[in-house]
């Protein structure tokens, strides 16, 4: 009796959301398919997309076996992110970005730095770009080692803002069972936001690399100079669902430093609401002079500037002027 041979499942599923990045679509395949680590499946999502990119996905499906394509009605990058976590059949989780690029040992760190059954997540640092003709701004990246955090270590270094632990769903490296059952929420934006916290937290420890192994391309457009709208609340709505997570848990220093985060993005939300004229629900409102002097206990002074300039140019001379005589005066 002959006995059927099943396909060796990949150890590691890459997983890319696509819509409207023809431009930067293929250099970000290239990039993936030029992997020193050649284990994986990489799960293209089409998500409805109206320009070129199903064909692109399609064209490199047929020319190498590793490559799956999903094509789906427009769900946003949540929903192309949950299909791709639905069908992959990997030990291993990471999600790449469609108009960002990896460097050839991006897998290959981040898999060596799950060095054992408790590490759940590892996280290498981005290189930030924006200019096309940089698209091999890094062809090669040193390993520079990696420390270990405790989930709950990394949470909090996540709401303190700390560049070790970003918020951000891409540059990282998930075991497959630890993203189980969770899902990143669909029709709203920040979707990280509502997800990698819970992640963190169910990971015995999180692998961190000093290697810069993600190439995040930086757009001009930004809520620094969109105007502000509402949906940025999205941002508040994803922490206040972690906030009643880890209360549950009654992991109360996890709870402080998510509440400080929300403090600190509702005062700067409320210097954008102010500048655009936007009417700001209740719930969220904060006072003006209550966001500045927040704002001015919190953050660094030339971020502190920036934000007084949203509100008047006047007041951020007057920050200016202050610093001079703090200086002249030694203090």
């Amino acid at each position: 009796m002959c006995t059927e041979l099943k396909p060796k499942q990949p150890t590691i599923s890459v997983i890319v959301p696509v819509y409207k990045v023809e431009q930067y679509l293929p250099a970000c395949i290239n990039s993936i398919l030029a992997q020193t680590y050649t284990d994986f499946e990489l799960i293209l999502v089409d998500d409805g997309s109206p320009d070129n990119c199903g064909a692109i996905c399609d064209s490199y499906a047929a020319r190498d076996p590793r490559i799956r394509v999903i094509h789906q009605e427009n769900m946003g990058l949540s929903g192309a992110r949950n299909s791709g976590m639905d069908v992959a059949k990997g030990e291993y989780i990471t999600f790449i970005d469609s108009d960002d690029l990896v460097v050839p040992q991006y897998l290959e760190y981040l898999l060596n730095a799950m060095d054992s059954q408790d590490v759940g997540i590892s996280i290498c640092k981005p290189i930030e770009f924006n200019n096309p003709e940089d698209n091999n701004i890094s062809s090669s990246a040193s390993s520079s080692g990696y420390s270990h955090l405790s989930g709950k270590d990394a949470c909090i270094a996540l709401y303190n803002g700390s560049a070790a632990v970003p918020i951000n769903a891409w540059g990282k490296l998930f075991r497959k069972d630890l993203l189980e059952s969770l899902h990143f929420p669909v029709g709203r934006i920040h979707e990280d936001q509502a997800m990698i916290p819970i992640a963190c937290y169910r990971a015995k420890l999180v692998s961190v690399l000093g290697a810069k192994l993600y190439l995040y391309r930086y757009r001009d457009a930004s809520i620094t100079k969109e105007h502000f709208s509402l949906k940025r609340y999205d941002d508040i709505w994803a922490i206040d669902q972690c906030i009643a997570f880890f209360t549950e848990k009654n992991e109360h220093e996890i709870v402080e430093a998510a509440q400080n985060k929300r403090k600190r993005i509702l005062a700067v939300y409320s210097i954008y609401a102010r500048r655009d004229g936007v009417e700001v629900p209740a719930q969220y409102r904060v006072g003006l002079l209550s966001a500045i002097l927040y704002l001015r206990k919190h953050v660094h002074p030339p971020k502190f500037e920036y934000y007084l300039a949203q509100v008047s140019p006047k007041l951020a001379r007057l920050f200016q002027y202050e610093l001079k005589l703090r200086r002249m005066l030694g203090r």
